[in-house]
């Protein structure tokens, strides 16, 4: 797959993709942090923790194909059916951007695409930031619980199909947990229907149904995976598997609740963020 998604990247860089993928920048810090936002959302949602970040980092916020305000035309239904399609194109951005030894903070999907992009251009990144991560989502009993069986995931396809609006409803609801608030799961249920069904529904399925622990030795960045105590989407087994089996992987709990701690606990999710991924060594 490597091979491939090499290829790829390099077809790629004819692309302007700072347009493309709506590039913005934030903070007045000399560390470039890359920030991909996770399934269903733009960079907007980070937009409670830019303040509590800007001092001292250069946030590189963008919206992946298909999501927020990228470019329609970059969205490739094949390609971007998959997290190693988008990857392709986070690693062609940071060679456009000629980034090197920057710090990625990704959030669910957004973390997996940035490790995936590691590999694909090595040196960009000097630690990987991945927010609830998860490796895989179906469970594989006895030995791995990424906290779905299959009836689960078919099951929530299956009213992805048939009704979009309870089944972002559904979602939002689940995903923020005892942390959310009418508003929060209000903001969240908007933006999943802000994307187009045809977006969405094979990127869930390749995520849901997807599998990235064999990646996992190959990534040479120091990871720190940020977990919060209680997220109903990625149970706390699945965070462990991910930081275990990172080669230089380390685990750091939130004692915050819900999967998306950007909307509901910024601040502290910040204060995580600076003790764990500020670069010492650069």
């Amino acid at each position: 797959m490597t091979r491939n998604l090499t290829r790829n990247l390099t077809r790629n860089l004819t692309r302007n993709l700072t347009q493309q993928l709506n590039v913005t920048r934030h903070g007045r810090g000399a560390i470039p942090v890359v920030m991909l936002h996770g399934f269903g959302c733009d960079q907007t949602v980070w937009s409670r923790l830019l303040p509590r970040l800007e001092a001292d980092y250069q946030l590189i916020l963008l919206d992946l194909p298909g999501f927020g305000a990228a470019d329609p035309a970059a969205f490739d239904p094949d390609r971007h059916g998959t997290p190693a399609g988008h990857a392709e194109d986070v690693a062609a951005l940071c060679e456009e951007l000629q980034l090197e030894g920057a710090m990625l903070v990704g959030h669910s999907i957004g973390g997996t695409i940035g490790m995936m992009a590691s590999l694909l251009r090595p040196g960009t990144f000097d630690k990987l930031g991945l927010i609830c991560s998860s490796a895989r989502y179906l469970d594989e009993p006895p030995h791995y619980r990424g906290g779905y069986s299959e009836a689960e995931l078919e099951g929530l396809m299956q009213l992805m199909e048939q009704n979009y609006l309870d089944w972002a409803g559904a979602l939002s609801t689940i995903a923020l947990g005892d942390a959310g608030t009418p508003s929060h799961r209000h903001d969240l249920q908007q933006r999943l229907l802000a994307v187009p069904p045809e977006v969405l529904r094979p990127l869930a399925r390749s995520i849901f149904f997807g599998d990235t622990r064999h990646l996992l030795p190959g990534v040479s960045v120091p990871s720190v995976v940020v977990q919060t105590a209680h997220d109903a989407i990625v149970p706390m087994e699945a965070a462990e598997y991910l930081a275990d089996h990172l080669p230089q992987g380390e685990l750091v709990v939130m004692q915050s609740a819900g999967h998306y701690p950007q909307l509901t606990d910024p601040e502290t999710l910040a204060w995580v963020l600076r003790g764990c991924l500020t670069l010492h060594d650069h």
